[in-house]
């Protein structure tokens, strides 16, 4: 794994994440079980990547991230 790789998954706060799902289920009205929060994260994750690119371009177009030169 690449060092950026590695540094970026210890910075990432699972235990963040997880109380954010279960929150939003039970919002919802919907039971907040490990099997739905599962279900919840696995479609986000779907998704993950058209919002990476669309993140990426507006902070790119706001000059707030360099590009490779």
């Amino acid at each position: 794994m690449s060092d950026a790789k590695v540094e970026l998954a210890q910075w990432i706060d699972c235990e963040l994440i997880a109380s954010v799902i279960l929150e939003e289920l039970e919002e919802n009205d919907i039971e907040p079980t490990v099997a739905n929060a599962q279900r919840v994260w696995l479609d986000a994750l779907e998704e993950i990547h058209h919002l990476a690119r669309s993140s990426i371009v507006g902070l790119v177009t706001r000059y707030e991230l360099a590009t490779v030169a």
